[in-house]
């Protein structure tokens, strides 16, 4: 059995520049494999989610809103397993 690697969302800030492609951002979702921006995140960067056997991507507006709330999880009802992706 092979041991999957995840990267756990751990907040957010704005203006700065995405570790995948380089671009400037408004918007930076920070993990805790650098900064990246929220399309390249949900896009390239991790595995596609799935519930009930569809698979679904996080749009960037959701991602943003989660990594807003990663930084006081438990206030939003969030736990540990709601802010990590499987990498690709």
């Amino acid at each position: 059995m092979t041991q999957t690697s995840t990267i756990s969302v751990t907040g957010y800030f704005e203006g700065g520049c995405c570790m995948h492609c380089g671009r400037e951002l408004r918007h930076c979702v920070q993990t805790d494999a650098g900064t990246f921006g929220a399309a390249c995140f949900s896009n390239t960067i991790t595995k596609p989610l799935s519930h009930r056997g569809k698979s679904y991507r996080l749009t960037t507006s959701a991602l943003i809103d989660l990594a807003k709330k990663a930084r006081n999880p438990a206030r939003f009802g969030l736990y540990s397993h709601n802010l990590e992706f499987e990498a690709a």
